[in-house]
């Protein structure tokens, strides 16, 4: 993977590189090589940000060590001079005979790299990427999508994230690499996770479900929450816009009008009827009256007629058009909170978009409808499957290795899940004959599988004079 500022086919200045391994490099290229100051985190949790010359570390840098040692390191062409490197008894990774014996046997000459499969995870409907961090390695979503529900940083609207995936078979696949740092082989025991904890995640995952059809006035939409959390004490403040193309704002908003939603755990049905009343809509015209208009052709005028004949107060600038609906598009935020199962609670604030259907003129023509579609998952032959249970904490799975155990290089290989949104913060621990230990950099594995919504909405008309299913299928 290659990110940056290209030149004559390279990468010439600041950029980012991902190589096959899942080594990261990010900082200064040139002719498509790193050279200048960068920073190189390695797939074992090993951080260098210093100096490079054609590709390789060279001139002086910081280092930190995947236990959290942090050295100033001094390197000429790839190789690391001067002797700075502290013991390995310094770094908190190393355990066993190392804490008792200087010398420190197989565990001090192996690497532990935890990296996500890129092969697997290629073919897979719910992707997962990995990021070396100062003090653990992030195994998180690929899709802005999920990132936003889970951290609330997108936009709240008709994207449902439950949509699209067969949850029940979302795993993320990984690789945990050993290798000996000289090529020399090691006698390993044994391997093991580690968990120090599995927690559920209880952030509400919030959509919103537009109400069209049926009757022509629907100022109401509702509120879906795919989270394993229900949202508490929200607000709604809300504004009233116009649209571009795509659907964005655009002008000037109408004034900001706030309403009471209160809590909630699957899903609510969010009016906005009294919302309209306070901003001057004839709201019981719109609710008795019937908009026949002879055909899509004559749409122009019986919208002016319409316009003409009801008063729509302070929203009459911020109608919009689609199909045979006169729409009104809103913009706001919701502010509420949600606690986690330790009892702290966190206060959210998400913006969000929604349309609402003010009229619709009948027309001889019919209605269009829509569909839905589906993906798939590949197999996993050869990986061991970890179900994470959810409130457990230190507890260990053991990893049983395969073949020789005498090794230069080993790879074992995950498939990990678990029943729900959850975080899960584990290392490896590998056992070698001689009693040593090495452990990995901390690992923290952000799980999404959201929660099926049962809500259904409570505004659904009595009686119809339009299709059910119309308009807003787009």
């Amino acid at each position: 993977v290659f990110e940056g500022h290209w030149f004559a086919g390279d990468l010439d200045g600041k950029g980012i590189h991902v190589d096959a391994e899942g080594n990261r490099y990010e900082g200064q290229f040139v002719r498509g090589v790193p050279s200048g100051e960068g920073r190189l985190l390695s797939t074992t949790g090993e951080i260098f940000v210093g100096s490079f010359v054609d590709g390789l570390k060279d001139g002086k840098g910081q280092t930190r060590l995947a236990g959290g040692t942090v050295y100033s390191s001094q390197w000429v062409m790839g190789k690391e001079v001067g002797g700075s490197r502290p013991d390995v008894l310094a770094d908190a990774r190393v355990g066993g005979l190392l804490k008792a014996q200087a010398g420190g046997g197989d565990a001090d000459r192996v690497e532990i790299g935890v990296v996500v499969d890129q092969r697997m995870t290629q073919q897979a409907d719910m992707r997962y990427q990995h990021l070396v961090r100062d003090e653990d390695i992030a195994i998180y979503p690929e899709d802005n999508l999920y990132n936003d529900a889970w951290n609330g940083t997108g936009q709240v609207n008709t994207t449902n994230v439950y949509e699209g995936a067969d949850w029940e078979d979302t795993p993320a696949f990984a690789e945990v690499d050993l290798k000996t740092t000289d090529q020399s082989k090691v006698k390993l025991d044994s391997l093991e996770m580690k968990v120090a904890a599995s927690d559920a995640y209880r952030k509400p995952m919030l959509s919103i479900s537009e109400h069209f059809g049926c009757i022509g006035f629907r100022p109401d939409f509702s509120i879906v929450n795919n989270g394993w959390g229900g949202a508490k004490d929200m607000k709604m403040s809300i504004q009233f816009t116009t649209v571009d193309e795509e659907g964005n704002p655009t002008g000037q908003p109408s004034r900001m009008f706030t309403k009471d939603v209160g809590g909630f755990g699957d899903g609510v049905d969010v009016s906005i009827k009294s919302v309209l009343d306070e901003a001057g809509v004839d709201t019981a015209s719109l609710e008795t009256g019937r908009f026949p208009c002879p055909s899509v052709d004559s749409l122009n005028v019986c919208r002016g007629q319409l316009t003409n004949k009801i008063k729509f107060g302070e929203v009459g600038d911020y109608l919009g058009n689609f199909n045979q609906a006169m729409t009104l598009n809103a913009i706001g935020k919701f502010d509420y909170s949600w606690a986690d199962d330790q009892g702290n609670v966190t206060q959210q604030s998400e913006p969000f978009r929604a349309q609402m259907t003010m009229a619709v003129f009948e027309v001889p023509e019919s209605m269009a409808e829509c569909g839905d579609g589906g993906g798939g998952s590949p197999e996993a032959m050869r990986y061991q499957n970890i179900e994470f249970p959810i409130g457990k904490h230190d507890y260990t799975f053991p990893m049983p290795v395969r073949g020789n155990k005498t090794i230069s290089a080993y790879t074992a290989r995950l498939k990990m899940w678990s029943a729900m949104s959850s975080i899960h913060r584990f290392s490896i621990a590998a056992h070698f004959a001689d009693g040593s230990v090495r452990e990995s950099k901390p690992v923290s594995f952000f799980y999404f599988r959201p929660k099926q919504s049962l809500f259904e909405t409570k505004t659904e008309p009595a009686t119809c004079y339009l299709p059910r299913s119309m308009a807003g299928c787009g």
